[in-house]
């Protein structure tokens, strides 16, 4: 205690020229958010200096946005204890009001793609034509691999990065310094039709969220700082029968995830990624094209349901380099028969009626009317490695399909690694688009070709 009240006393004897101090982007010391700071949460501060208290405990201690507390943030919580917050410093991004250093506009709210950032700065909308020599998806069956080829366009709505934290209300820290936010818009998700083997036509279909905002299918952030961003590589898993004692599969946590005799389990990976376990054969949310493993009640090949884990998401890595990026967006793949000479073409006869039935009622593939939507979630698109497995595919017990495992004698494709972007260009180039590569990864269980997993590579052309 006693060292407590020599850095307070230290504080209060430089407070005196503190107030002609260049503007915080915060009220230093305000934990409460209340406009004020009170003895008790410069007590907060100085315990955050001393390393007796994490700076999650309030973050408005370090109201230069340098991720630790010191002399000159407790200076400016003492000045602002002593004489109130200097009027500006009060605000924060999301208050309806631009009155913080850095902000450029402030609509009310934390939420992009309405011309004003999450971070309080002008967006501007970026256009990226894919490159589709490099731009891949990789659907991985159990014993050889489909790649496909993926063109078109992607628009990114991004803000501008900003020299300090931004804080919003309750001084949380919503964007750390050079941070870039970016907001995917539904509509701006423009992926050509993708032939597969000329039988089936492949649609990717964004749609929105509506904690990402109004019209928003996605949000991300690219971390342009000297530290980048933080665990942006991640691996989703998911089992195929978590029914405890399957007679056919060896879930468990030996070969797979824990047995889930509720069929209950729930996970939540943040940013809208959540995904809960189904029971096989009861309802339309665990009903894939072919939803082999319902129940069989009686009989030689008595079974119970099978139980669908949730898609489970862990994030690791640690530190990522500078331009890492992160985005989280809602799509669904729709798969179309497509039975043609020409690739996701289809033709009416005279009486109207369109070759390919699933294109819908105006015989073109991927629009509104398409018979087969897919089924939307929210994946996640990296900058890092993505990595994806099955465990207890097929009818073979403790079988695993994707990363680590054997597809038709050789390795499945299961992982794979993206690049990081051109913070140089996205912060002097308001036309410069999102340079590197974003991949992702995910499990898909009874499709219309059994238990698969897919991953995809997103380049842009480079000119």
């Amino acid at each position: 205690m006693a060292r407590i009240s020599t850095v307070l006393l230290a504080a209060l004897a430089l407070a005196g020229g503190a107030a002609t101090a260049h503007a915080q982007a915060t009220c230093a010391g305000d934990c409460s958010g209340d406009h004020t700071v009170a003895i008790n949460e410069l007590v907060i501060c100085v315990n955050i200096d001393l390393g007796s208290a994490m700076l999650s405990t309030c973050t408005a201690c370090d109201a230069n946005g340098d991720g630790s507390v010191g002399i000159s943030d407790l200076v400016g919580a003492v000045n602002n204890a002593l004489n109130g917050c200097t009027p500006g410093t009060g605000g924060y991004c999301g208050d309806g009001k631009v009155n913080v250093d850095g902000e450029e506009c402030d609509d009310g709210n934390n939420l992009g793609g309405d011309g004003c950032a999450a971070n309080c700065t002008n967006e501007v909308r970026r256009e990226t034509t894919l490159d589709s020599t490099k731009s891949l998806t990789t659907i991985q069956l159990s014993a050889l691999p489909i790649p496909l080829h993926v063109t078109g366009q992607q628009f990114l709505t991004a803000g501008k990065a900003r020299s300090t934290a931004v804080m919003g209300a309750d001084g949380k820290v919503l964007f750390q310094p050079m941070q870039i936010p970016l907001t995917v818009k539904t509509a701006d998700v423009q992926f050509d039709p993708v032939p597969i083997s000329g039988l089936f036509c492949a649609c990717v279909r964004a749609s929105d969220v509506p904690e990402f905002g109004p019209g928003n299918a996605g949000i991300g952030v690219v971390g342009c700082g000297p530290d980048g961003l933080t665990d942006v590589d991640y691996k989703v898993e998911q089992d195929h029968d978590t029914t405890p004692d399957s007679p056919k599969f060896n879930s468990g946590p030996d070969h797979g995830l824990p047995d889930d005799p509720q069929c209950n389990a729930h996970s939540d990976a943040g940013g809208q990624v959540i995904s809960d376990a189904c029971l096989e054969g009861v309802g339309a949310a665990c009903s894939g094209d072919t939803n082999e493993h319902v129940a069989i009640p009686s009989g030689p090949n008595k079974r119970a349901a099978a139980c669908n884990s949730p898609r489970v998401y862990t994030f690791s890595g640690g530190q990522a380099p500078r331009g890492s990026t992160i985005l989280r967006t809602r799509t669904a793949s729709g798969v179309l028969n497509n039975a043609s000479s020409t690739p996701c073409v289809a033709t009416k006869d005279v009486h109207g009626v369109c070759s390919a039935p699933d294109f819908g009622p105006d015989c073109l593939p991927c629009t509104d009317d398409d018979l087969q939507q897919g089924t939307p979630t929210v994946g996640v698109s990296t900058s890092g490695t993505a990595s994806v497995i099955i465990y207890d595919t097929g009818d073979t017990a403790g079988a695993l399909l994707g990363d680590g495992a054997m597809c038709g004698g050789t390795p499945c494709i299961g992982k794979v690694t993206g690049a990081v972007s051109d913070c140089d260009a996205l912060i002097n180039d308001p036309n410069a688009p999102l340079k590197g590569a974003l991949v992702s990864a995910s499990p898909m269980v009874d499709s219309s070709s059994g238990d698969v997993v897919v991953t995809t590579t997103l380049v842009g052309q480079t000119q």
